[in-house]
């Protein structure tokens, strides 16, 4: 530290500055160790108001600086490392890294998550068709309409703040599951009802095989479906099922019903009877050599109808059968078990009256 006298120059106090600072002293401005910075370079001046004793004390570069400096080139570095980290390398930011494996983790859930709606889907698809086919088709009711069982939500989007994505795809479909999973449970819910109060309903089902089941006796000539005419030879739909044998086999009812038509065609199904079981059922037999039922009859299953022959439009001797549902021809294989042995079939029916 120096000392400067006032009134005498110094190079390190700048004459000016010094007169000011002693000025400015004596009007009482400045206290004992008060500090001023001179212009060219950075000092400390303390001047004694008493003695008007100036002190010179220089001064590094300021602190302040060097670490402002310091800061500054260790931000440059950092980001000049993790500009060659992403740009040069092409890695990945360690939290970019953890959010990847996230995302890769729940979009495997989901995927495991859709797979198993999927096979839900699956289910409950199978279960409406058995519903729809046997369990209301038994007891005569109607088929719940498509657009019942997979109706969604309408209206407003509960789901827009999912933005889209496979989130919300999967929301969506599980709001149509829990609508076809309640449909279904009320159908089931309606069957059971329906069974509970059905009675003898079950009885009225063409339920059973119209002739003897024993291999020996017929053989299924023409199935249910789109085939050739025989006399023809266009392709068309018979709509029932044909039993070749011979003439003179016994012809059973398959389930409870009244007979509402018998019926002597020359030509077409020749003799023939239609029995209405109720719920939808009716049933044709054809080409019958003998009928033994007169209209308005009621007739239990297993009562004889009538024998088996080869009138009406035919190629051979046969029984036609015939499955209508609500006016609707369907496969009689569906109502029947061909596979049953000849002796539970005979414990099922009644043995023709001879004439």
């Amino acid at each position: 530290m120096k000392h400067v006298r006032p009134g005498i120059p110094s190079k390190q106090a700048g004459p000016e500055a010094l007169a000011l600072g002693i000025e400015y002293a004596r009007k009482g401005g400045y206290t004992k160790n008060a500090i001023f910075a001179g212009m060219s370079k950075i000092k400390k001046y303390i001047v004694d108001p008493e003695t008007l004793i100036v002190e010179i004390q220089e001064e590094r570069k300021h602190r302040g600086r060097k670490v402002l400096g310091v800061v500054l080139g260790g931000a440059a570095l950092f980001f000049a490392y993790l500009w060659f980290y992403v740009s040069v390398l092409g890695l990945d930011l360690p939290k970019t890294a953890i959010l990847k494996r996230r995302n890769a983790d729940w979009t495997t859930r989901i995927e495991r998550m859709s797979a198993q709606l999927d096979q839900y889907d699956e289910v409950l698809g199978l279960l409406s068709v058995r519903d729809d086919r046997i369990y209301r088709s038994v007891y005569g009711m109607d088929e719940i309409p498509q657009e019942v069982r997979g109706a969604g939500f309408g209206g407003v989007d509960r789901y827009a703040w999912l933005e889209g994505g496979p989130l919300k795809a999967i929301a969506l479909r599980l709001d149509v599951m829990e609508k076809k999973a309640y449909v279904q449970s009320k159908s089931f819910d309606d069957v059971v009802a329906m069974a509970r109060t059905a009675g003898d309903r079950a009885s009225c089902i063409p339920a059973i095989p119209p002739m003897d089941t024993d291999p020996s006796t017929y053989r299924l000539s023409s199935p249910f479906g789109y085939r050739s005419d025989p006399i023809t030879g266009f392709g068309k739909l018979h709509t029932g099922m044909d039993f070749a044998c011979p003439p003179g086999n016994p012809v059973f009812v398959t389930g409870d019903g009244t007979v509402v038509k018998v019926a002597h065609d020359f030509y077409g199904y020749g003799n023939h009877v239609e029995i209405e079981h109720g719920y939808g059922y009716r049933t044709r037999y054809a080409h019958l050599s003998r009928i033994d039922v007169y209209e308005g009859q009621k007739v239990s299953r297993g009562d004889c109808l009538g024998l088996s022959g080869k009138s009406g439009r035919i190629t051979g001797p046969h029984l036609h059968y015939e499955v209508m549902y609500r006016k609707d021809y369907v496969n009689p294989a569906n109502f029947m078990d061909l596979d049953i042995s000849a002796e539970d079939y005979a414990g099922m029916v009644r043995k023709p009256v001879r004439r």
